[in-house]
């Protein structure tokens, strides 16, 4: 039986596209509604239960956000869809959801429904309930104060508080994050990845493979580049290029 699924746009040029790319290159899903704005979209979920629903970020009369909020445990599989690659893809990355950029990429497309999929079969329902709490969580107002992060890790998709993270070591094209409690987490993605995401969150890159919580930062000695202590008593080498910059930020750092 085919896996249902609903598009949400306010332009419908862009839901028809979809619609196709849908039936031509993604084999098990059914397309069974579209909606152009957020209460549509609350009404036909309510009455059809559709297993994935493709979602449009910014739409009038409500963004794709406010269509969570309506749901205290949404019953879904969610892959968000964007023309911009802005504020709300760093939410959406935070809570390791799926999202895609328009114009769409077939291939793209194509991974992220095999995703959904593979959740619905495996009855992830919990695991999408987290990541949802995640996102809305992280929710302030009209924007967003990161205080969760969902890391996909080899084992699944763990989820940690930002302030329990001490620090992130490169490991080739893995990153491990080493955590308050002595956990480390290795992680399927690199450092450069959660440099751009951590950065706004009191994280500072010391070394090319090392970024450190300035929350759990007890002291800097110094040396060439000298090192940094943290709170677990970890030393933690600063560059000779990162040294003045450190500097400057802990000065500055509240």
């Amino acid at each position: 039986m085919d896996v249902t699924a609903l598009i949400v746009d306010d332009e419908h040029k862009n839901r028809e596209t979809l619609a196709k790319l849908i039936d031509q290159f993604c084999y098990g899903i059914k397309v069974i509604g579209q909606a152009e704005n957020v209460q549509q979209a609350k009404d036909f979920i309510d009455a059809n239960k559709p297993q994935i629903v493709f979602l449009d970020i910014e739409m009038p009369g409500g963004n794709g956000f406010t269509l969570l909020e309506k749901f205290d445990q949404p019953n879904f599989q969610l892959i968000f869809t964007t023309a911009h690659a802005d504020y709300a893809i760093k939410a959406i990355k935070f809570a390791a959801l799926d999202y895609l950029l328009k114009p769409i990429n077939v291939n793209e497309l194509k991974i992220a429904v095999e995703k959904a999929i593979e959740s619905i079969q495996n009855s992830s329902n919990e695991l999408s309930d987290q990541r949802f709490n995640v996102l809305k969580d992280n929710q302030k107002n009209e924007g967003f104060d990161f205080k969760k992060i969902a890391l996909p890790s080899l084992e699944g998709i763990e989820f940690y508080e930002i302030n329990e993270i001490l620090r992130c070591e490169a490991d080739r094209a893995y990153c491990n994050f080493f955590l308050t409690n002595g956990q480390k987490i290795t992680v399927s993605k690199s450092l450069r990845e959660f440099e751009e995401l951590l950065s706004e969150c009191n994280f500072f890159r010391v070394h090319k493979s090392n970024m450190v919580n300035l929350g759990h930062i007890k002291k800097y000695i110094k040396g060439k580049g000298g090192y940094v202590v943290l709170s677990d008593d970890s030393h933690v080498d600063v560059s000779v290029r990162k040294k003045e910059l450190l500097m400057e930020v802990l000065a500055n750092y509240k």
